[in-house]
């Protein structure tokens, strides 16, 4: 091979005080170096141009300026966007590595075998790292060197996988448990939009894991591990959908798996017939109980409505994007009722429990007088949970087709629980849970917290969320319910009249009405038979 002549080039600028002198250049040394980042930058490209799944970016600073905790993990850094230097996250840098013995460990535990098992993690990453890479948005990965980002995957990959078996097999993790709020605040970051790894490295990493517990399972790799993600997400609820739920290959990342499950869980739902449901003999009893105490206060209607003063009266004018408060719908005759999945179904564990055990499922029933919603627990994972999941659901391209589920649900309970009696009235029928009671205090914070849910899901999804979203049928039979004479003149009575302490007088006055009347009634039709 010849060997490489370096091209002088006259007239440069020299060392000294105005001398001149010759510059060097290594021609073929800058043109191979050259054409190997050209060569990167071209392969880059063009896995990112085949990428079909979802990318892995920053949440956009008009969703992420109002929340950024809720997007920031609090324990665990996973993939390249958040620096493992903050202090915060140092502990769990340590805990990787313990996790990377325990998991190796599982299947051999001769330690000489261990740095075998190593290579060859380092190996299946370091085959797909550029297709790794293409996942992410290039300027947040295009400075991290590659034996950084592959031994970044391998750590978070096997960290993740070893958390998913000790939970699946119930392991204490006593490491893990040492850390305040560890566990629970790991549960939080793994779902993060910004803390993600692709789910093909996982699957990659499980492959060649030798795991004994699970060997009498049969399972192939991509089908466990969805598994044991599903698992830790919902409990055996999730672990049982994953049939029903895209193969490995279709995911992108865990939270695109919790996106799917939740969405898919909500299209299978229907109302549980009443017969099967806890308590339907009480339930129905209750209900004929709520009627018959209404029956008197209906003959105070055509009294008390025309009396009432112009600037009183409710002018219901929705328009296509807006919703009646919860307050409002319970004036108009509709009960709040918490959607059930059913005396069979298994309760929902993991994060997945504070959306209740349908999440999503939003229906109007028994001739539209009954809306059964999800049952929402307010506690710290909230807010991040819904948060994350619509900035996964605005983060995929209009190519992907993902459901815009839960911006939308999050839209439409923000405009129904506007203050805090919106707020009681979803507490009273369970429909909202919040730690720390039902006071006052209580019930503004729930109204709060879903003004602030609320801003996040306009910002995101635009005005025309809730006109083609999976509540477009609902909110226009709920509009028509608003503009029905009848509804809107009860509503009226009841706001302005019905309310403590004239609610009990008037309800005693039409009670001792109603039994007046009842009695005039049969002494009149006995005296004449």
């Amino acid at each position: 091979m010849p060997r490489e002549r370096p091209f002088r080039m006259p007239g440069g600028r020299g060392g000294g005080g105005g001398g001149g002198g010759d510059i060097t250049v290594h021609v073929e040394y800058l043109a191979r170096t050259l054409m190997q980042k050209q060569e990167g930058v071209a392969a880059e490209e063009q896995h990112r141009a085949m990428a079909t799944s979802h990318r892995l970016s920053r949440v956009p600073l008009h969703l992420r300026n109002n929340n950024a905790k809720d997007y920031t993990p609090g324990f665990v850094a996973i993939g390249p966007l958040h620096s493992r230097e903050d202090r915060r996250l140092r502990p769990a840098e340590r805990l990787k590595v313990a996790y990377l013995n325990s998991l190796i460990s599982r299947g051999h535990p001769d330690t000489a075998q261990h740095l075998a098992v190593i290579q060859g993690y380092i190996r299946v990453v370091a085959a797909r790292e550029q297709e790794a890479r293409a996942m992410y948005v290039g300027e947040d990965v295009a400075e991290i060197p590659p034996d950084e980002f592959i031994q970044m995957m391998v750590l978070d990959g096997c960290f993740i996988i070893e958390h998913l078996i000790n939970v699946a097999t119930g392991h204490e993790e006593p490491s893990l448990h040492a850390t305040p709020f560890g566990p629970a605040q790991l549960s939080v970051d793994l779902i993060l939009a910004e803390n993600q790894m692709p789910f093909f490295l996982l699957v990659d990493l499980i492959a060649n894991t030798k795991l004994p517990e699970f060997e009498a399972t049969g399972y192939p790799a991509p089908v466990l591990l969805v598994k044991l993600v599903l698992y830790y997400l919902a409990g055996e609820k999730g672990r049982d959908m994953s049939e029903e739920l895209p193969p490995a290959e279709g995911v992108s990342h865990v939270l695109h798996l919790l996106h799917a499950m939740i969405t898919a869980a909500r299209t299978r739902w229907e109302p549980p017939p009443r017969a099967i449901q806890d308590g339907a003999v009480i339930e129905t009893a209750q209900e004929a109980a709520r009627l018959l105490r209404r029956i008197p206060l209906l003959l105070f209607v055509p009294l008390l409505y025309p009396i009432l003063p112009e600037d009183k009266k409710w002018s219901a004018s929705y328009g296509k994007e807006d919703v009646p408060a919860a307050s409002d719908l319970k004036r108009m005759g509709v009960q709040f009722k918490k959607a059930r999945g059913g005396s069979g179904s298994k309760a929902v564990a993991g994060i997945a429990s504070v959306l209740g055990p349908v999440p999503l499922a939003v229906k109007l029933t028994q001739h539209e007088d009954r809306l059964h919603l999800p049952q929402l627990r307010i506690e710290f994972r909230t807010a991040p949970l819904l948060l994350n999941l619509m900035a996964f659901e605005q983060s995929a391209s209009a190519s992907m087709k993902t459901p815009m589920d839960v911006s939308a649900y999050v839209c439409f309970m923000a405009k129904m629980a506007q203050s805090a009696e919106d707020a009681g009235v979803l507490a009273a029928a369970e429909v909202v849970q919040q730690h720390g009671g039902a006071g006052n205090e209580t019930k503004e914070a729930v109204a709060r917290f879903f003004r602030t849910m609320g801003v996040a899901s306009e910002a995101a999804a635009g005005g025309e969320l809730l006109v083609t979203s999976y509540l477009c049928v609902l909110l226009e039979k709920l509009r028509e319910r608003s503009r029905h004479p009848l509804y809107v003149m009860w509503a009226d009575v009841q706001r302005n009249y019905f309310t403590l302490p004239w609610a009990v007088v008037i309800e005693v006055v039409a009670l001792v009405t109603f039994v007046s009347t009842m009695v005039q009634t049969y002494t009149s039709v006995k005296y004449h038979s």
